[in-house]
């Protein structure tokens, strides 16, 4: 079962979400005006710089089925691409802040998502 994944934020993401999201026009005053390419490139520009600057963080990597795996994956992410935060993360039961398992209202099951992974001591080497 794969569980362990790479979650952070990476330039060529960002970049992407920047051309999805970046309008091609403006509003001056009250009048939509088009933007030329090189003002849409700017502003993109500007959007990645944004995001790489926030704290948001997505799943970069597939799913792995050990945490070895996910650890070789951020040696390559951090050695080839531009990229920030990056930590492995597990699918886990979520928890309030009182250690309690979170219960959808709907099932009456505990809700499952991703949680941060930190090696327990006694697997350290």
């Amino acid at each position: 079962m794969s569980t362990f994944a790479v979650f952070g934020m990476s330039e060529s993401w960002a970049r992407d979400e920047a051309k999805e999201t970046t309008s091609t026009h403006k509003m001056e005053g009250a009048k939509r005006v088009e933007r030329t390419i090189a003002e849409w490139e700017e502003a993109v520009e500007a959007e990645v710089a944004r995001i790489m600057a926030s704290k948001k963080s997505v799943r970069l990597s597939p799913m792995f089925d050990a945490p070895q795996y996910a650890q070789q994956f951020m040696e390559m992410a951090r050695a080839s691409i531009v990229c920030r935060d990056l930590k492995i993360r597990t699918k886990a039961v979520l928890v309030d802040a009182k250690n309690k398992p979170i219960i959808n209202s709907k099932t009456g099951v505990p809700k499952v998502g991703f949680a941060d992974w930190h090696p327990s001591p006694a697997h350290a080497a």
